[in-house]
């Protein structure tokens, strides 16, 4: 072959299959697996809501797509979500059983942040590591 035709044939190449390779390795990247994450601290949802009442800011940079647990009382159950002592929101995984009202637990999730409006932290992608 000549040089011509080799530089044609990886220009070809390159036009082809570059546009799937940033899709796949740029742009596409697969979801984080909170669940199997090591977490960074423990907190109670107390603790963790007045850090965020006192300075949002510090607090976020502290915690903010962070993988975290949350010990406290299970305050409000829904079949997706649970508050805990009414003061972080937990986005469940799977469905939740009503049977976890008044008892105390072990959340792990990916804290969001702080809804001023509400005046609660939220968590997603949360699991009960222990109840």
């Amino acid at each position: 072959m000549s040089k011509r035709k080799i530089t044609i044939l990886a220009v070809l190449l390159l036009v082809s299959f570059g546009p799937y390779y940033i899709y796949q390795n740029i742009i596409y990247k697969d979801a984080r697996d909170i669940n199997n994450e090591k977490s960074i601290l423990t907190i109670s949802a107390h603790n963790l809501e007045n850090q965020y009442a006192q300075n949002s800011s510090q607090a976020d940079s502290k915690y903010l797509n962070k993988t975290i647990e949350i010990e406290g009382i299970v305050t409000e159950v829904t079949d997706s979500s649970m508050v805990i002592d009414g003061k972080v929101f937990c986005k469940m995984n799977q469905t939740v059983k009503k049977n976890f009202t008044d008892k105390p637990i072990n959340i792990k999730g990916r804290c969001i942040g702080f809804d001023d409006l509400f005046e609660i932290v939220k968590l997603d992608q949360c699991s009960i590591q222990q109840h």
